[in-house]
């Protein structure tokens, strides 16, 4: 059973993956006229896609309990944050998709959400290493790697510099399946601090 639960980080990958493909939502960069008509445009398409991260989300606390959350504090802490981040980035795209709000609100709530996503990548950072303190080395070298790329793209970010908008994610996503496949395999558990460097 405990191994089957490996299958909900593969889950969260899949339906992120998928949600992520759809369609890519506008940045405070763009100017509220253009805000509001890619809203307008895409309506359907964004609303799915919110949901699809939702359900996403799911998966994520699943698979995060799967991991010992419930007698990890730092994972426990990290996977709250991560959960109410997550979700202050999906609720402005939705307000947008189903309302018209003007070219200003739509631009404020953009800058919210472009706010929202800083504090979801550095959740994911912090995730990333509570997720990983009980694996052999070369995996939490691989979420201290993730973690370092997801604060970067927060510093990053304020001065327009966009590189690694793709690069954290995609990294976040490789760390979990890393994880998932340790599950089904069975080597989820803590190891000896003698035995993790053999």
């Amino acid at each position: 059973m405990i191994r089957r639960a490996g299958w909900w980080g593969v889950a969260f990958v899949v339906t992120l993956t998928v949600g992520a493909a759809m369609v890519s939502v506008p940045t405070a960069t763009q100017t509220g006229r253009q805000i509001q008509a890619f809203y307008a445009a895409h309506p359907t398409v964004i609303l799915v896609q919110q949901l699809l991260a939702i359900v996403a989300l799911g998966f994520l606390i699943a698979f995060a309990m799967a991991l010992g959350a419930r007698r990890r504090r730092w994972l426990m802490v990290a996977t709250v944050l991560l959960a109410i981040t997550e979700l202050a980035t999906n609720i402005p795209p939705a307000i947008l998709a189903l309302t018209n709000l003007g070219p200003d609100n739509a631009h404020a709530l953009t800058v919210f959400e472009d706010v929202a996503d800083m504090a979801l990548s550095l959740a994911i950072g912090v995730f990333s290493v509570a997720a990983t303190m009980d694996q052999v080395p070369w995996v939490r070298t691989v979420g201290l790697l993730v973690a370092a790329v997801s604060l970067a793209r927060v510093v990053m970010m304020p001065f327009g510099v966009r590189t690694l908008d793709v690069v954290a994610p995609i990294a976040f996503l490789v760390l979990v399946l890393i994880l998932s496949v340790r599950v089904l395999l069975g080597r989820s558990t803590q190891m000896p601090i003698g035995v993790a460097h053999r």
